[in-house]
This record gives C-alpha cells, sequence and structure tokens, in this order.
C-alpha cells in the first residue's frame, strides 16, 4: 500500500509539472489584444529546475522504500508547495499523496496491536 500510495505522489507530481509545463497559464493583453503564455514561453527553459522538483522528490522513496525517506519527503514537498505558492498549489494533491504514504506504516502497525 505504502509504495501504492508513493507512486501515486508521483504521478500526480509528474501530471501537475506536465501541466504548468504545457498548459497557458499566463495571460494578459498586449495592444488590445487578449495574450495567452505557457511558464516557458513567459519565464524561459530554467523553470523547468524548480517544476520538476517536486517529481525528483516523489521519485526518492520509490528509489529507497523506507520510511523516513517517505516522511522526508512530505516535508520537503509540502514546503516547497508552501514556498512556492503559485505553482506549488498544483502540487498538494500529490503532497497528500505522500503524506497518506508516510503515515501508512504507522497506521499498520496500530490496527495489528489492536485486538
Amino acid at each position: 500500500m505504502k509504495k501504492r500510495l508513493t507512486a501515486v505522489s508521483l504521478g500526480l507530481a509528474a501530471a501537475a509539472a506536465v501541466f504548468l509545463l504545457v498548459v497557458p497559464v499566463y495571460s494578459g493583453f498586449r495592444d488590445n489584444q487578449l495574450v495567452r503564455a505557457t511558464l516557458l514561453q513567459q519565464n524561459g527553459t530554467w523553470v523547468i529546475i524548480p517544476v520538476m522538483l517536486p517529481v525528483g522528490i516523489a521519485l526518492v522513496p520509490l528509489a529507497i522504500p523506507k520510511q523516513a525517506v517517505r516522511v522526508i519527503a512530505a516535508i520537503l514537498m509540502g514546503a516547497f508547495a508552501l514556498i512556492a505558492m503559485s505553482i506549488g498549489l498544483f502540487y498538494f494533491p500529490a503532497e497528500i499523496m505522500m503524506i497518506l504514504a508516510a503515515c501508512v506504516g504507522d497506521a499498520a502497525k496500530l490496527r495489528d496491536a489492536v485486538p
């Protein structure tokens, strides 16, 4: 179950990254004409690094399947989502799944301990 939740978190983070890079999220007016642009068009290729950072963070717990790694990944993804508020909001679903993946181990132990 932990691995599935971690994989779902990675999928949601990747979906958010693709969405942010492909879908026009900027809009404005130029010469009384509505202009829409993607993050790449507006900011250049350097924006790929912060957009892909949560994807990398979500990938680490799949490579190193330890409870502590999932907890650290959940904390880092949450910090990113709060600090990078403009694009960070798109990563909240991935953050929630990573928190669930980090908590599943403790919940399963508790369930087995209660008769």
